[in-house]
């Protein structure tokens, strides 16, 4: 389950849209919680999650509320919808993978400095083991 940001789709009034959208009248608004609800989907299962109060509902149970004052059902902009369900797949597909990358990334690293830091122990023990040898050495000539 992978959420991105729900955009608005174009108003069948105006034609404006916005990236985002927001949870209108979302109970966490004014609650100080760092959120005032913004909208998230899930395109694999088709939910959209408010981002402050946490509800989730089905995205074609989404009504949107246009600055224009038009309010219009999701099933009126359907094809609006598909689109951004699709591209929000899409985006949610290349961050995993991305994601995925990463980890391999500081995987890799990790084994290469694990290596790295192997040798240089042993090199330093070598080098150690000889001088810290010839000071026990040392020591023990001079205390006997």
């Amino acid at each position: 389950m992978t959420w991105v940001e729900f955009a608005f789709p174009a108003c069948p009034a105006c034609s404006r849209s916005w990236a985002v959208s927001r949870h209108r009248d979302c109970p966490a608004k004014g609650r100080g919680a760092g959120d005032e609800g913004g909208l998230d989907v899930d395109p694999d299962q088709s939910r959209v999650r408010c981002t402050g109060c946490r509800r989730t509902w089905g995205v074609w149970e989404t009504r949107f509320h246009c600055a224009c004052g038009r309010r219009f059902e999701a099933h009126e902009v359907e094809g609006a919808v598909r689109e951004i369900i699709r591209v929000a797949a899409l985006l949610a597909r290349v961050l995993a993978q991305q994601a995925q990358d990463l980890a391999e990334i500081r995987r890799a690293g990790e084994a290469s400095f694990r290596t790295w830091t192997s040798r240089f122990t042993v090199a330093v023990a070598r080098t150690l083991g000889a001088m810290a040898g010839r000071l026990v050495g040392s020591l023990l000539r001079a205390l006997y």
